[in-house]
């Protein structure tokens, strides 16, 4: 289904969207819709469920824990994502995810029941499934709208299918996957990846390079490494000093990494002179950079990817990323709309065809633009239409401190019904 609305006659909505900061994708989008949904005059709260209602240490765990897993034990992360990812899909209702969803229950549910939103929206399967376990024992009113944000069905959706009215999904080609998962196609609604509208809007390449004071003749490549555990800008762009001989721009975005930033700067006066190299360190203008490159050297998270994506940026991505990520850049790939290196002989290798090739560039760009969506509009309207929530004779008076027992007593006597009707099924089959 892909969403079509009309924003006329709308109703001001109580909007809560619910995110988890493990790496800075789900933040960010979630950020993003706060600012397009206050645009649209509604009441919007922002709440990180697992910073907010659980331990430090399991918010570590999930936070922290997570770039540390992914910037240094990479292989054993991995390991772990493909043997989920082969699971059986009622892995859902006992993995790893719940433990750190269970304990925020009764929180989480005082939360909604004191705010009383229309509509609440998760970027992550961390809220969806947290609201399949709240509607096991208590009535939620509010509809609950999830998104997608990568290029791949990651394990543990199948939990949020019971807690999610609408999901959200970056491509036509994971609606079956995700029927599988549990879902109807009815709920599932194509709008592509919420990312900042900014990146919707097309500049004009030569007007992009003007404003940064780059050079218009040059192929120019954009080193962008993102932030969290990610330094790998400063070495490719070593790299591509050592083994590049052609003439050609780099713009590098250090993102936080001050120390790369000021490295780069202070060697750059000995680097060949066949380079012209932009260094620049956070910026908030990624839109203007990403119109004014021809090609780009990252990693694969779901929204940079996007990014690139509506930018009509090709992008050239190392292969040693987590498995989600791994996915994404694999999606590019199949679509001919990517490439990925193994090292960085490779990486050069792929960076002078592309140089040398701008037709190739061209045909890459054309099929980027064919899927570029503008997810945070669509999904904004997604939201705008819902109807407003009645919350009338809901008892709220409740012992919020009993609702996690509640909850997971409930889960756990709903799995066991589910395994029992299988078994009894299996039998009769026989």
């Amino acid at each position: 289904m892909c969403y079509n609305y009309n924003m006329n006659n709308r109703k001001v909505k109580k909007i809560l969207i619910l995110t988890v900061t493990a790496g800075n994708g789900h933040n960010s989008a979630a950020n993003s819709m706060k600012n397009k949904l206050e645009e649209l005059g509604h009441e919007v709260k922002v709440v990180d469920i697992i910073k907010e209602f659980t331990s430090k240490f399991n918010s570590w765990i999930v936070d922290k824990g997570y770039n540390i897993a992914v910037g240094h034990l990479l292989p054993i992360y991995n390991m772990f994502f493909r043997a989920y990812m082969k699971a059986p899909n009622n892995k859902g209702e006992v993995c790893d995810s719940q433990a750190s969803v269970k304990a925020l229950n009764g929180k989480l549910l005082k939360l909604i029941y004191d705010f009383k939103p229309d509509v609440i929206y998760s970027t992550t399967y961390y809220g969806g499934m947290a609201l399949a376990n709240l509607r096991r024992a208590y009535k939620l009113p509010s509809v609950n709208v999830a998104c997608m944000l990568d290029y791949v069905v990651s394990p543990f959706w199948e939990a949020s299918v019971g807690g999610v009215d609408f999901l959200t999904i970056s491509n036509e080609q994971f609606r079956k996957p995700m029927m599988d998962k549990g879902f109807s196609d009815e709920q599932l609604v194509l709008t592509g990846i919420p990312i900042g509208e900014k990146f919707v809007n097309e500049i004009d390449k030569d007007v992009a390079r003007e404003k940064l004071g780059l050079r218009k003749d040059l192929f120019t490549v954009l080193i962008f490494y993102g932030g969290g555990h990610w330094h790998g800008g400063y070495q490719v762009l070593q790299a591509l000093l050592k083994r590049v001989k052609s003439e050609i721009q780099i713009v590098i975005v250090n993102g936080h990494n001050k120390k790369s930033k000021e490295k780069i700067d202070k060697e750059m006066k000995n680097y060949p002179k066949n380079f012209v190299i932009k260094n620049i360190g956070f910026s908030n203008e990624m839109d203007l950079i990403m119109s004014a490159c021809d090609v780009m050297i990252g990693k694969g998270g779901g929204l940079s990817t996007t990014e690139a994506i509506n930018k009509e940026l090709p992008l050239i991505a190392t292969t040693k990323l987590p498995m989600q990520e791994v996915y994404n850049i694999k999606f590019l790939q199949e679509n001919g709309m990517g490439l990925s290196f193994k090292n960085f002989k490779q990486l050069v290798t792929e960076l002078e065809f592309l140089r040398s090739h701008p037709e190739v560039v061209q045909e890459m760009k054309t099929k980027l633009r064919a899927i570029k969506t503008n997810g945070i509009e669509a999904i904004a309207k997604l939201i705008d239409s819902q109807p407003n929530a009645d919350y009338f004779g809901i008892v709220t008076t409740l012992d919020y401190g009993k609702v996690n027992k509640i909850v997971n007593r409930r889960r756990k006597k709903d799995y066991k019904s589910k395994k029992k009707g299988k078994a009894v099924a299996k039998k009769v089959s026989i």
